[in-house]
């Protein structure tokens, strides 16, 4: 079910991205039920939608099963911190708390980024039409990536949307921040790989350039 879509290159040592599908059978999803805590089922209940509540179960499921897979423990024993604005991190209880994560869904697709050492943000969209894509890349991308995105001929304009966008919200995660925040970054700041987790999706994974100038949020 869980399939490597991004592994080391190389050039980035400890970095990978698994990508699973979210639609699964009933005994599957009651299995990845077993291991999630109190706090997690409550979030799957106030789900209004039978699908949007099986989909969570198994995501958060299977993140917690690539968790235990690094760490040596079972799933239910894996444990969660929040940051200010809800970006997860493992507990400090952990065994290996140099493990860093981020994870992300689109429709029925997930993907897990694992990172050793450096803070990781991962981020997948379906493609699909957005008629208001001009306007929302003049209002969010940065000047540079506005500049480039603006020189796309029609037929390259969508893809060209989905690959910043997903880049912008990658590096969100990597901060542990909301893309409403005002984040002081560019290009050169992060090493970024694009990635297909399904035909239908794009990804993007950031990890920080430790050549760069220190990444800060205001």
């Amino acid at each position: 079910m869980i399939t490597p879509v991004l592994e080391n290159d190389g050039l980035n040592d400890g970095l990978e991205v698994l990508a699973f599908t979210l639609d699964a059978e009933p005994d599957i999803i009651g299995a990845m039920d077993v291991g999630l805590n109190e706090e997690e089922r409550r979030r799957a209940e106030r789900l209004r939608l039978e699908r949007d509540r099986r989909r969570f179960v198994v995501g958060r499921g299977q993140l917690r099963r690539v968790l235990a897979s690094k760490l040596g423990i079972s799933p239910s024993d894996v444990e969660l911190e929040y940051g200010p604005l809800g970006k997860p991190y493992l507990s400090h209880r952990m065994p290996a708390r140099n493990l860093r994560f981020s994870f992300s869904r689109s429709g029925a697709v997930a993907v897990v980024a694992l990172s050793t050492g450096q803070e990781v943000g991962v981020d997948i969209e379906a493609v699909l039409p957005v008629p208001e894509a001009d306007e929302i890349a003049a209002l969010c991308f940065s000047a540079s990536e506005g500049r480039s995105y603006a020189t796309l001929g029609t037929e390259d304009r969508l893809e060209g949307f989905f690959r910043r966008w997903t880049q912008m919200e990658a590096i969100s995660k990597a901060l542990g921040c909301g893309l409403g925040q005002s984040m002081s970054w560019n290009e050169r700041d992060w090493v970024v790989r694009r990635f297909i987790p399904r035909s239908g999706y794009i990804g993007s994974v950031v990890i920080p350039n430790g050549h760069s100038r220190d990444v800060t949020m205001h």
